[in-house]
């Protein structure tokens, strides 16, 4: 294996997997991550939440062992093996005793190749699924950001799409779907397997080859997405207004990363943020506000979030447009940039002290197809951030003309009014 930087490595297996390892002498646990190349932007149109459900159902049951005592194998290790469908990737997850990778892998490796895709099975897990999105759609902050999602990268790329998909694309999904996403995807040439804790390189490559067959990658093609601006809104019977706006902002391997962390930081970040020190302490205007970041393959995102009463909801908007103003017209202080150079500085060196945050970390790094830098060039970074670098990115992206906006709350008509000084709406 090569060493990618001091004391993490990588390497492929004969199948064409990629193995990533970061040892941490001194500990017995060993987290353990399986990545697969593909998630909600591979689902066809009309069949959105394919990819979910094909997660979902790898859970079901293998060709070697019924749902039941597979379970009772995890059990029997005494952890939680679990997965998660995100737009770019999909992947499987656990923490183990390092005496018991051997039997959490050839679980993960059987499930990820041998699934049995029963027709009662996915009737059964239809119903399970359509429960998830029905919870999502009476949470108002889970819809206000899909349709942030839908304004900002429109409803017909993937990225608009929520990954769970809707009832009615759930509804259209067919055994045979399942199965061909599965035989697209589900291949070693497509996968990451990557382990961080009381683990060596070699003893991980070597588990690996559990994973055989041909060198066959995934078979994606992705088009980037075109960012929109305007105002999205839905109607619920809530006694607040759900706000979110978005900007678009730069891929997972631009440099600009750093910067926009500091400035999304300062912006909303945390509770010495701007937003959160001026609409909740000062003015009392809300109670949750935040500002936030998101990276894809091929594009970014930072967003901000607010709830109040309706009532308030001009002061609210106004109040996030002036910190925004004010971040774009002056650089930050030096004192406020290093503050929040060293809120993220340490939240990182924390993660980094768990093996699940290091295997997370390298694991997402590796799916959006950069090569991972060791934790003291990422410090690096961070330092190297100036004000003028932060008022620079806030001048470049924070722009009236590109933000998109979503509300919800128990009156479009209102919410119009309501914003009709800030965004473009319709009569």
């Amino acid at each position: 294996m090569t060493e990618i930087y001091p004391g993490c490595f990588s390497g492929k297996n004969p199948a064409g997997l990629d193995v990533v390892v970061e040892p941490m002498p001194g500990f017995r646990a060993v987290a353990l991550g399986l990545w697969i190349r593909a998630g909600g932007r591979e689902d066809p149109p009309g069949k959105e939440g394919l990819a979910h459900f094909v997660e979902h159902m790898t859970f079901k049951g293998t060709t070697k062992h019924s749902a039941l005592e597979i379970a009772q194998s995890i059990d029997a290790l005494g952890v939680h093996l679990n997965a998660a469908t995100t737009p770019e990737y999909t992947f499987f997850y656990t923490e183990v005793l390092n005496t018991h990778v051997a039997e959490a892998l050839e679980i993960m490796h059987e499930l990820v190749t041998m699934p049995k895709f029963a027709p009662e099975d996915l009737t059964r897990e239809r119903v399970v699924i359509a429960e998830e999105i029905r919870s999502a759609e009476d949470d108002p902050e889970d819809v206000v950001f899909r349709l942030l999602g839908e304004t900002l990268w429109s409803d017909q790329h993937p990225l608009g799409k929520p990954v769970i998909g809707r009832l009615e694309s759930v509804s259209q999904i067919a055994l045979d779907d399942l199965w061909d996403f599965f035989h697209r995807h589900y291949h070693p040439g497509g996968m990451i397997l990557v382990a961080c804790g009381g683990i060596r390189p070699e003893v991980l490559l070597e588990l690996s080859m559990v994973f055989s067959g041909n060198k066959k990658g995934n078979e994606v093609g992705r088009t980037p997405p075109s960012p929109g601006a305007g105002l999205a809104l839905a109607e619920k019977e809530i006694q607040q207004v759900h706000l979110a706006l978005g900007f678009p902002t730069v891929p997972a391997a631009s440099p600009e990363r750093y910067a926009l962390e500091v400035l999304n930081s300062i912006l909303g970040g945390g509770v010495s943020s701007r937003l959160f020190q001026r609409l909740r302490e000062e003015m009392g205007l809300v109670y949750a506000v935040f500002s936030a970041t998101a990276y894809f393959s091929d594009a970014g995102v930072i967003s901000v979030y607010a709830a109040s009463e309706e009532r308030k909801l001009p002061q609210v908007a106004e109040a996030i447009w002036t910190e925004i103003r004010s971040l774009a017209q002056t650089p930050p202080p030096k004192e406020e940039v290093e503050r929040a150079v060293r809120r993220l500085s340490n939240a990182f060196l924390l993660n980094l002290d768990d093996p699940s945050g290091r295997m997370v970390r390298l694991g997402t790094v590796a799916a959006l197809g950069r090569t991972p830098i060791s934790p003291d060039e990422v410090l690096k970074k961070f330092s190297a951030v100036t004000p003028e670098a932060v008022q620079e990115l806030a001048q470049k992206f924070l722009q009236p003309e590109k933000a998109a906006w979503a509300a919800v709350g128990p009156s479009a008509k209102r919410i119009r009014r309501a914003l009709k000084s800030f965004v473009e709406v319709e009569a």
